[in-house]
Protein backbone atom coordinates (compact mmCIF):
# COMPACT_ATOMS: atom_id res chain seq x y z
CA UNK A 1 0.00 0.00 0.00
CA UNK A 2 2.93 2.37 0.51
CA UNK A 3 5.41 1.76 -2.31
CA UNK A 4 5.06 4.55 -4.92
CA UNK A 5 5.46 4.14 -8.67
CA UNK A 6 8.83 5.14 -10.09
CA UNK A 7 9.50 6.08 -13.71
CA UNK A 8 12.30 4.28 -15.57
CA UNK A 9 14.29 6.38 -18.04
CA UNK A 10 15.72 5.30 -21.43
CA UNK A 11 18.89 4.01 -19.76
CA UNK A 12 16.92 1.84 -17.34
CA UNK A 13 17.60 4.09 -14.38
CA UNK A 14 14.88 4.40 -11.75
CA UNK A 15 13.87 8.04 -11.23
CA UNK A 16 12.69 9.30 -7.85
CA UNK A 17 10.32 12.07 -8.98
CA UNK A 18 6.76 11.74 -7.63
CA UNK A 19 4.41 10.31 -10.23
CA UNK A 20 1.16 12.28 -10.63
CA UNK A 21 0.01 10.58 -13.84
CA UNK A 22 0.89 7.41 -15.76
CA UNK A 23 1.83 8.38 -19.30
CA UNK A 24 1.43 6.21 -22.37
CA UNK A 25 4.73 4.88 -23.72
CA UNK A 26 6.54 5.23 -20.40
CA UNK A 27 7.84 2.42 -18.21
CA UNK A 28 7.17 2.35 -14.47
CA UNK A 29 8.38 0.07 -11.70
CA UNK A 30 7.24 -0.73 -8.20
CA UNK A 31 3.97 0.97 -7.23
CA UNK A 32 0.95 -0.54 -5.57
CA UNK A 33 -2.63 -1.36 -6.45
CA UNK A 34 -4.25 1.56 -4.64
CA UNK A 35 -1.92 4.10 -6.25
CA UNK A 36 -2.57 2.48 -9.63
CA UNK A 37 -6.33 2.81 -9.18
CA UNK A 38 -5.95 6.45 -8.16
CA UNK A 39 -3.70 7.31 -11.11
CA UNK A 40 -5.72 5.52 -13.80
CA UNK A 41 -9.30 5.49 -12.56
CA UNK A 42 -9.59 2.04 -14.13
CA UNK A 43 -12.21 -0.18 -12.55
CA UNK A 44 -13.68 -3.65 -12.97
CA UNK A 45 -13.56 -5.65 -16.17
CA UNK A 46 -11.87 -2.85 -18.14
CA UNK A 47 -8.55 -3.99 -16.65
CA UNK A 48 -6.69 -7.08 -17.87
CA UNK A 49 -3.88 -7.92 -15.48
CA UNK A 50 -1.24 -10.60 -16.02
CA UNK A 51 0.56 -12.41 -13.23
CA UNK A 52 2.40 -15.65 -12.60
CA UNK A 53 0.97 -16.59 -9.18
CA UNK A 54 -2.65 -17.57 -8.70
CA UNK A 55 -3.05 -16.28 -5.16
CA UNK A 56 -0.60 -13.40 -4.73
CA UNK A 57 -1.22 -11.97 -8.22
CA UNK A 58 -4.68 -12.93 -9.43
CA UNK A 59 -7.15 -13.98 -6.72
CA UNK A 60 -7.66 -10.61 -4.97
CA UNK A 61 -7.84 -8.71 -8.24
CA UNK A 62 -10.56 -11.04 -9.48
CA UNK A 63 -12.55 -11.30 -6.25
CA UNK A 64 -12.20 -7.80 -4.78
CA UNK A 65 -11.80 -5.63 -7.85
CA UNK A 66 -13.51 -7.58 -10.66
CA UNK A 67 -10.48 -7.33 -12.95
CA UNK A 68 -9.94 -9.68 -15.88
CA UNK A 69 -6.82 -11.70 -15.27
CA UNK A 70 -4.32 -13.61 -17.36
CA UNK A 71 -2.01 -16.21 -15.84
CA UNK A 72 1.51 -16.83 -17.07
CA UNK A 73 2.27 -20.55 -16.67
CA UNK A 74 5.75 -21.32 -18.10
CA UNK A 75 5.25 -25.09 -17.58
CA UNK A 76 2.50 -25.00 -20.20
CA UNK A 77 5.09 -24.82 -22.97
CA UNK A 78 6.64 -28.21 -22.09
CA UNK A 79 3.23 -29.83 -21.55
CA UNK A 80 2.06 -28.68 -24.99
CA UNK A 81 5.27 -29.96 -26.55
CA UNK A 82 4.59 -33.40 -25.04
CA UNK A 83 0.92 -33.37 -26.03
CA UNK A 84 1.86 -32.73 -29.66
CA UNK A 85 4.21 -35.71 -29.99
CA UNK A 86 3.08 -38.58 -32.16
CA UNK A 87 3.55 -41.06 -29.29
CA UNK A 88 1.29 -39.08 -26.95
CA UNK A 89 -1.40 -38.57 -29.61
CA UNK A 90 -1.45 -42.27 -30.49
CA UNK A 91 -1.51 -43.33 -26.84
CA UNK A 92 -4.38 -40.97 -25.99
CA UNK A 93 -6.36 -42.00 -29.08
CA UNK A 94 -6.07 -45.68 -28.16
CA UNK A 95 -6.83 -44.97 -24.48
CA UNK A 96 -10.04 -43.16 -25.43
CA UNK A 97 -10.99 -45.94 -27.85
CA UNK A 98 -10.30 -48.60 -25.24
CA UNK A 99 -12.39 -46.73 -22.67
CA UNK A 100 -15.27 -46.53 -25.16
CA UNK A 101 -15.02 -50.26 -25.85
CA UNK A 102 -15.11 -51.01 -22.12
CA UNK A 103 -18.19 -48.83 -21.66
CA UNK A 104 -20.05 -50.50 -24.53
CA UNK A 105 -18.98 -54.10 -23.97
CA UNK A 106 -19.38 -54.35 -20.18
CA UNK A 107 -22.98 -55.59 -20.62
CA UNK A 108 -21.68 -58.94 -21.93
CA UNK A 109 -21.51 -61.35 -19.01
CA UNK A 110 -20.37 -64.58 -20.67
CA UNK A 111 -16.97 -65.91 -19.51
CA UNK A 112 -15.18 -65.24 -22.80
CA UNK A 113 -16.33 -61.60 -22.88
CA UNK A 114 -15.42 -61.12 -19.22
CA UNK A 115 -11.91 -62.42 -19.94
CA UNK A 116 -11.49 -59.93 -22.80
CA UNK A 117 -12.86 -57.13 -20.58
CA UNK A 118 -10.34 -57.96 -17.85
CA UNK A 119 -7.50 -57.80 -20.37
CA UNK A 120 -8.75 -54.44 -21.63
CA UNK A 121 -9.01 -53.10 -18.08
CA UNK A 122 -5.44 -54.18 -17.40
CA UNK A 123 -4.24 -52.54 -20.63
CA UNK A 124 -6.18 -49.35 -19.81
CA UNK A 125 -4.60 -49.15 -16.36
CA UNK A 126 -1.11 -49.54 -17.86
CA UNK A 127 -1.82 -46.89 -20.50
CA UNK A 128 -3.12 -44.42 -17.90
CA UNK A 129 0.13 -44.84 -15.97
CA UNK A 130 2.10 -44.39 -19.19
CA UNK A 131 0.29 -41.12 -20.04
CA UNK A 132 1.06 -39.80 -16.55
CA UNK A 133 4.74 -40.65 -17.03
CA UNK A 134 4.89 -38.63 -20.24
CA UNK A 135 4.79 -35.53 -18.01
CA UNK A 136 6.21 -36.33 -14.59
CA UNK A 137 6.64 -39.79 -13.06
CA UNK A 138 5.72 -38.51 -9.58
CA UNK A 139 2.53 -36.55 -10.26
CA UNK A 140 1.83 -36.49 -14.01
CA UNK A 141 0.52 -33.39 -15.74
CA UNK A 142 0.21 -30.08 -13.98
CA UNK A 143 -3.29 -29.75 -15.45
CA UNK A 144 -4.87 -33.20 -15.42
CA UNK A 145 -5.02 -36.29 -13.25
CA UNK A 146 -6.33 -39.04 -15.53
CA UNK A 147 -9.60 -37.56 -16.82
CA UNK A 148 -10.01 -35.02 -14.00
CA UNK A 149 -8.59 -31.51 -13.72
CA UNK A 150 -5.97 -31.07 -11.01
CA UNK A 151 -6.51 -28.82 -8.02
CA UNK A 152 -4.08 -26.39 -9.65
CA UNK A 153 -6.19 -26.20 -12.83
CA UNK A 154 -9.41 -25.74 -10.85
CA UNK A 155 -7.86 -22.78 -8.98
CA UNK A 156 -6.38 -21.44 -12.21
CA UNK A 157 -9.78 -21.63 -13.91
CA UNK A 158 -11.37 -19.86 -10.97
CA UNK A 159 -8.97 -16.89 -10.88
CA UNK A 160 -7.71 -16.50 -14.46
CA UNK A 161 -9.78 -15.62 -17.50
CA UNK A 162 -6.98 -16.74 -19.80
CA UNK A 163 -3.64 -18.47 -19.34
CA UNK A 164 -0.57 -18.94 -21.47
CA UNK A 165 3.10 -19.94 -21.29
CA UNK A 166 4.33 -16.35 -21.72
CA UNK A 167 2.96 -12.96 -22.60
CA UNK A 168 4.63 -13.23 -26.01
CA UNK A 169 2.01 -15.85 -26.94
CA UNK A 170 -0.36 -12.92 -27.55
CA UNK A 171 1.82 -11.85 -30.49
CA UNK A 172 0.15 -14.68 -32.45
CA UNK A 173 -3.20 -12.83 -32.33
CA UNK A 174 -4.53 -9.66 -33.87
CA UNK A 175 -5.12 -6.83 -31.35
CA UNK A 176 -8.88 -7.02 -32.02
CA UNK A 177 -9.05 -10.78 -31.33
CA UNK A 178 -11.63 -11.80 -28.73
CA UNK A 179 -11.15 -14.91 -26.59
CA UNK A 180 -14.46 -16.57 -25.81
CA UNK A 181 -14.90 -18.98 -22.90
CA UNK A 182 -15.41 -22.62 -23.81
CA UNK A 183 -18.35 -24.55 -22.46
CA UNK A 184 -17.23 -27.62 -20.51
CA UNK A 185 -19.82 -30.40 -20.80
CA UNK A 186 -21.28 -31.71 -17.56
CA UNK A 187 -21.67 -35.45 -16.96
CA UNK A 188 -25.39 -35.44 -17.72
CA UNK A 189 -24.76 -33.52 -20.99
CA UNK A 190 -22.49 -36.18 -22.48
CA UNK A 191 -24.02 -38.17 -25.36
CA UNK A 192 -23.60 -41.56 -23.67
CA UNK A 193 -26.21 -40.67 -21.06
CA UNK A 194 -29.87 -41.36 -21.73
CA UNK A 195 -33.00 -40.12 -20.00
CA UNK A 196 -33.24 -41.43 -16.46
CA UNK A 197 -29.61 -42.59 -16.36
Amino acid sequence: KRRPFRKVNEKGVLLWDKIHKLQKGQIYKQGNLYEFLKLTGWRGSKVLYFGDHIYSDLADLTLKHGWRTGAIIPELRSELRIMNTEQYIQTMTWLQTLTGLLEQMQVHRDPESQLVLQEWKKERKEMREMTKNFFNTQFGSLFRTDQNPTYFLRRLSRFADIYMASLSCLLNYDVSHTFYPRRTPLQHELPAWSDGA
